[in-house]
């Protein structure tokens, strides 16, 4: 793996590549799935899109989009080290979601692509690199 991708990198790299910045374009370019993770909790976030209507899914219901979009990456699941290590963050964001991202970024040692400000303030206080 190469990079660990925040819920909207991910989902801009799939539906609006655009978004995305020029660098982490060419960074992500011609990738397999396998070099680019997720965390699966990026996968309830999606979901809660797809389900609140923010997010249209393409070809298809919601279930079977989410399923092709899961296909994408390398869904890292929640592991004891990730838990406890977005647990004991000494940071006053207590959204659990980025916690559980940047902490899954940590353990895997992978650089954490995202344009969130908060994630990206915090990130490199605990080692993590942000690519954006």
């Amino acid at each position: 793996m190469r990079f660990v991708l925040d819920t909207h990198a991910a989902l801009w790299a799939q539906v609006d590549a655009k978004r995305l910045s020029a660098k982490v374009r060419a960074a992500l370019a011609g990738l397999p799935p396998a070099d680019l993770a997720v965390s699966d909790v990026s996968l309830t976030e999606a979901a809660r899109l797809l389900f609140d209507g923010r997010l249209t899914p393409v070809n298809g219901a919601p279930g079977a989009w989410l399923e092709r979009f899961a296909l994408c990456y390398t869904v890292l699941p929640v592991a004891p080290r990730i838990a406890w290590a977005a647990a004991s963050f000494a940071w006053s964001h207590r959204d659990p979601c980025d916690r559980h991202i940047v902490a899954t970024a940590l353990v895997q040692g992978l650089p954490l692509v995202t344009i969130d400000p908060v994630m990206t303030a915090f990130a490199p206080t605990v080692g993590v690199t942000v690519v954006w």
